[in-house]
Formats: structure tokens, C-alpha cells, sequence
């Protein structure tokens, strides 16, 4: 990735493949490249050599209005902070990239999914209006709205208590079984990493079974 100071080598020798329905847990120390991994994956970052290929699309074949339309689409994405937007309400929040997928019915199936995440009768709240666990079961309506292919979560419980973490967490897989979706999970917490079908580690940029 490029620097003020040329370029800088964050991910090495990368070599890893996720078939479609599984779930992998990525763990390893902070620094290690774990969501600098995400961000390629989800077209947010370019590599600067190899292959990125994401539900059988090779992103470097894609300009940046082709990748947005991919995570439109193909891709959901959780963080660890919410990234709600405060002046919108739980329901505008999930809409709107629906809305910007084109879908006709996209309040409709936002409503539904904020019902699927147990938050029916918060829709028209504003995100400073809800806890924590509250706004990231927003967040996790929203990047399960468009029933996404690949869903890429980067410590989605870092900001949560452990209770409320573990309910998030259980909603997560849960609506991941429920669409097949496959699954890319950081996470520092070796028992969440556990719930995976697979776990691999990152250090250094590198990634070891």
C-alpha cells in the first residue's frame, strides 16, 4: 500500500481461500494486518501484487464504481464502530444502500430485517437513541439487508460488553445460517474465533493455518 514515504508491504505472501457457506475466524496481535486484510477483500484497499478474487470477480478487473456496486450486492460489512449515520433513523440507516442498490421495496426489506435483529419497535430511533448493542444490531441489519454473498466482520463485539457482545454475536450466525452466507471474522476473542468452521492466524502479514 502506497505511504508519503513509498510504499509499504502490510500484507505478505497472503495465500487464502474461503469456500462458499464457511465461516473463518482470523486471529492474531493488532497490527498484524488483519483489517488491512478486510479492506482488500472488500475493495476498499487495492493489493499491489497478486490475485483478489471475490465471489468469482477478480477486483483488479473493477474501477471504483464496479467495487461499490460488488459491495452493494455481494458484500456485507460490520466493524467494530457502528458507522451509523446519527441524523438518520435505525430504518433509513439499513434502506439506504438498498436504495442505492436500486431495490424498489427498499424500506420494506429493511423493516424486515430490523425486525429480524429484534429492533421492530426501535425503526424510527436515531442512532444516539440506542445503546451500544443496539446500534451494532443495526449495523448488522443493515449488512445483512441485501442478503450478501460475503459478509466481513472486524471485532464487531469491540466496542460491546461481553453480555451484549454474545447476543450480537448469536444474531450474526444465526441470520448467517439462515442465508448460507460465508463468513470472514476478526477477532482477538479465541472462543468467538471458535464458533468458526476454520480459524487461521495473522502475523506480521503473513497467515499460518
Amino acid at each position: 500500500m502506497p505511504s508519503s514515504s513509498g510504499a509499504v508491504n502490510i500484507l505478505r505472501g497472503v495465500d487464502l481461500q474461503i469456500g462458499a457457506g464457511e465461516a473463518v475466524g482470523v486471529v492474531g496481535p493488532s497490527g498484524s494486518g488483519k483489517t488491512s486484510l478486510l479492506m482488500v477483500l472488500a475493495g476498499l484497499e487495492r493489493a499491489s501484487s497478486g490475485r483478489v478474487e471475490v465471489c468469482g470477480v477478480d477486483l483488479a478487473t473493477l474501477g471504483e464504481d464496479g467495487l461499490a456496486a460488488l459491495r452493494r450486492r455481494d458484500i456485507g460489512i460490520v466493524f467494530q464502530s457502528f458507522h451509523l449515520i446519527g441524523s438518520m433513523t435505525a430504518l433509513e440507516n439499513v434502506a439506504i444502500p438498498l436504495e442505492l442498490a436500486g431495490a424498489s421495496d427498499a424500506e420494506d426489506r429493511a423493516a424486515e430485517s430490523l425486525r429480524a435483529v429484534g429492533l421492530g419497535h426501535r425503526m424510527t430511533h436515531l442512532p444516539g437513541a440506542l445503546s451500544g448493542g443496539e446500534q451494532q444490531r443495526v449495523a448488522l441489519a443493515r449488512a445483512f439487508a441485501a442478503r450478501p454473498r460475503l459478509l466481513l466482520a472486524d471485532e464487531p463485539t469491540g466496542n460491546l460488553d461481553r453480555a451484549t457482545g454474545e447476543t450480537v454475536m448469536d444474531l450474526l450466525f444465526s441470520l448467517r445460517a439462515s442465508f448460507g452466507t460465508t463468513l470472514m471474522l476478526i477477532t482477538h476473542d479465541p472462543a468467538l474465533a471458535a464458533r468458526c468452521d476454520r480459524i487461521v492466524s495473522m502475523a506480521d502479514g503473513k497467515l499460518s493455518p
